[in-house]
């Protein structure tokens, strides 16, 4: 059950935290297989891609925690089962838990993981039901450099792009 005054904000902000750190967990576990594993050819090559979707995927953790601490929300405890995750938090003093179901939590992690590695990856539907492409800047490279006497136009945080 959810908080009460709970707002869907917040709760996609709950829910990117939750997808964030399964992914991060993920690309750890699979960077350490490639180095125990029978060294390849190109184990270099995957290791460093998987380095930099981490990257990425530890950018935008770090941007939910900030929005954690502005709206005073906290996550309590996390539980992964069959059924999908679970997560007790604590939202303005508010207890509320979050269920996500498995099959709809690894498709959208997976859609994460390759926008994140610069992979093609088709239009992401959100749980407001609008469509929302997936991260436009490859975040590891640098951004092209603007025009003199232009001023790059800066877009704002918002917790609910990638959610």
């Amino acid at each position: 059950m959810t908080a009460v005054q709970t707002t869907r904000d917040e709760l996609s902000l709950i829910k990117s935290y939750l997808m964030l750190t399964h992914i991060l967990k993920v690309f750890e576990n699979d960077a350490k297989m490639l180095k125990s594993d029978e060294p390849m050819q190109t184990s270099p090559l995957y290791t460093e891609m998987i380095r930099g979707a981490s990257q990425c995927a530890a950018v935008l953790l770090s941007g939910i925690r900030r929005e954690f601490k502005k709206r005073n929300i906290r996550i309590c405890e996390v539980n992964r089962g069959e059924a999908g995750v679970d997560a007790d938090y604590l939202c303005r003093g508010l207890h509320g838990t979050l269920h996500l179901d498995r099959e709809p939590f690894d498709r959208e992690a997976d859609l994460r993981m390759r926008a994140y590695m610069g992979l093609e990856v088709a239009p992401v539907v959100t749980d407001g039901g609008r469509q929302s492409a997936p991260p436009a800047r490859n975040y590891g490279q640098r951004a092209s450099s603007v025009p003199v006497g232009k001023t790059p136009s800066v877009r704002s945080y918002s917790p609910g792009a990638y959610a």
